[in-house]
């Protein structure tokens, strides 16, 4: 699958930092590190400013991107870490500042990677997405030493020179603004991987819904024993096996998913999906179809499996937008899973 050059989702930063370090190719790499008020971006986003000028990834709908550049830019000739603050509070802002109308003030670390070089915190992002882990990370925002902090993930500690050892305290801390006693302030900011989501089953809505997971840079996986459908329906997931229900989910192992949708349109599929779901620990399990077939289902399963399900069930599966057809579910159910990602990122 190519990806959508128009894209600026978090997958698709990370997949232009790993070709830019690969190649050795100079650049900035722009953290959206603490925002107040309205803001377009959070703290966490990404963006990459090259070194002839050109941009990948967004800090606004707009109106803050040519500043953004420039500022990228002096960046990597100074080859200094700086912080970049955008204030759209102000009134005088809608006359004579970007024109935004947020009402919100955003802050940006700007941190150059010369030719060739590689930075701690380019390589933590990209060890952190291959192996599906939350990177933490505490970063200096104010201050002599701007740029510098600790980043963790897994278990690993790894800092961010110079050496600011009081940035080391705030590794417990929730994401956020702090001061530094030696003066300045530091930034906790959560990095979340992308979402991997498996869809069981390759009904008529399974093009849509890969198609919007692949838009959103969520990672997909999708399984039918139906190898016709599974080729002409699914062909733009990330990974496609062919197998029944309960052999997909162990083909997978015990690879991390954010969700698992249950869709094959056939009960007794649905209900081996089910079976087998209940053996595993997934936050969220979507189910297609009504109430009632729902609890026919769940009526079939022990004891057991019915309360290892019922907590993270989500059936049926979709916010109620109206509409019908196979793409307007596809809509329903990515919406739900994205609210469902959204307020998990926020514990």
């Amino acid at each position: 699958m190519q990806p959508d050059p128009f894209a600026t989702h978090h997958r698709r930063i990370l997949d232009e930092l790993a070709t830019l370090s690969e190649r050795g190719g100079a650049f900035a790499l722009c953290v959206v590190v603490h925002c107040s008020g309205s803001t377009y971006r959070k703290p966490g986003a990404l963006a990459l400013v090259r070194a002839d000028g050109s941009r990948l990834g967004v800090i606004s709908g707009g109106c803050l991107e040519s500043e953004l550049e420039t500022l990228a830019a002096a960046a990597l000739r100074e080859d200094r870490p700086r912080v970049a603050l955008f204030d759209t509070r102000g009134d005088d802002d809608l006359v004579f500042g970007s024109g935004s109308g947020c009402r919100g003030q955003m802050q940006v670390l700007l941190l150059p990677v010369a030719a060739g070089a590689r930075h701690p915190l380019c390589e933590a992002l990209l060890s952190a997405e291959r192996t599906q882990r939350i990177l933490k990370a505490a970063l200096v925002t104010s201050g002599p030493r701007v740029g510098s902090g600790f980043l963790w993930s897994g278990g690993i500690e790894t800092e961010l020179p110079p050496r600011c050892e009081a940035a080391r305290a705030f590794r417990g801390r929730a994401p956020g603004e702090y001061p530094l006693d030696s003066g300045g302030t530091c930034a906790v900011v959560a990095f979340p991987p992308s979402p991997q989501v498996m869809f069981i089953g390759a009904g008529p809505e399974a093009p849509a819904l890969i198609d919007i997971a692949n838009r959103l840079g969520w990672r997909t996986i999708a399984a039918d024993h139906r190898e016709g459908l599974l080729a002409a329906r699914v062909a733009a997931a990330g990974r496609a096996i062919c197998a029944r229900p309960a052999e997909a989910l162990a083909a997978i192992g015990d690879q991390r998913l954010d969700a698992c949708i249950v869709m094959t349109h056939t009960a007794s599929n649905d209900r081996e999906a089910l079976a087998a779901l209940a053996r595993r620990a997934d936050p969220f399990i979507g189910l297609l179809g009504p109430p009632a077939r729902r609890d026919e289902l769940l009526a079939e399963l022990d004891p057991g499996a019915r309360a290892s399900l019922t907590p993270r069930l989500h059936a049926p599966v979709g916010i109620r937008l109206g509409g019908h057809g196979p793409e307007m579910l596809a809509l329903s159910i990515c919406a739900e899973l994205q609210r469902f990602f959204a307020e998990r990122s926020e514990l």
